[in-house]
């Protein structure tokens, strides 16, 4: 790739948003008189809590259909039988609660049904101004050698977190006052070359994240 491709790429992947935070696919068993769990033969409802942004995937596990209806219309009503063994939602990307019953076995709050609420997502941060500290990665871009600096106060917990752009964590690092105040080497080299989130943790809380580009 010439050069001047590549700063176009590393460019435009600075220009993008931070990755948001990794959906979760969630699994809804749906037996004879239940939507629970694996083994629960009850007619209690099942009631989950979910984020925004989660998938819904409804598992069939019973002998007799259960037609799956949503209260609200959230969805259209779909079966629940041998034929038709695997339903997924959308992902739900509203706030909300969203009820559903079993058209054959329950109804609306009663029998065989449940409730999904969707919640929204919160990450805890803190001001980096109002904490008192700034952390610097450089030189960004990298080939894997780099420095950290932190001007911090004493007293606190403070961490590196290094992730890869889909939010996995690669790295923690402590960050000790003695060995960040002139500057941490911090080798990377292992590491395959790509974009980076770094993170400061003060307390365990976020404080800031920032994007770091590895050239290996």
């Amino acid at each position: 790739m010439k050069l001047f491709t590549r700063i176009l790429a590393v460019a435009a992947i600075l220009a993008m948003p931070l990755a948001p935070v990794l959906a979760a696919n969630i699994t809804i068993v749906v037996g004879d008189n239940f939507y629970h769990g694996p083994g629960n033969t009850s007619n209690d409802a099942d009631i989950r809590t979910i984020n925004v942004g989660d998938v819904v995937t409804f598992t069939y596990a019973g002998q007799s259909s259960h037609p799956t209806m949503s209260d609200n219309g959230a969805w259209a009503t779909f079966q629940m039988n041998a034929s038709s063994r695997s339903v997924t939602l959308p992902a739900f990307n509203t706030v909300g609660v969203y009820p559903y019953h079993c058209t054959a076995h329950g109804a609306p709050g009663a029998g065989q049904y449940g409730v999904l609420t969707v919640r929204a997502v919160t990450t805890a941060t803190l001001d980096p101004v109002a904490a008192g500290v700034t952390l610097s990665v450089y030189p960004n871009p990298s080939r894997g050698q780099v420095t950290v600096k932190l001007d911090q106060k004493p007293g606190t917990d403070y961490k590196l977190r290094l992730s890869n752009i889909i939010g996995q964590e690669i790295r923690t690092v402590a960050l000790k006052p003695d060995l960040t105040a002139a500057g941490l080497p911090l080798d990377l080299s292992d590491l395959h070359a790509g974009m980076y989130v770094y993170s400061l943790l003060v307390d365990g809380k976020v404080v800031s994240t920032k994007r770091l580009v590895l050239q290996n």
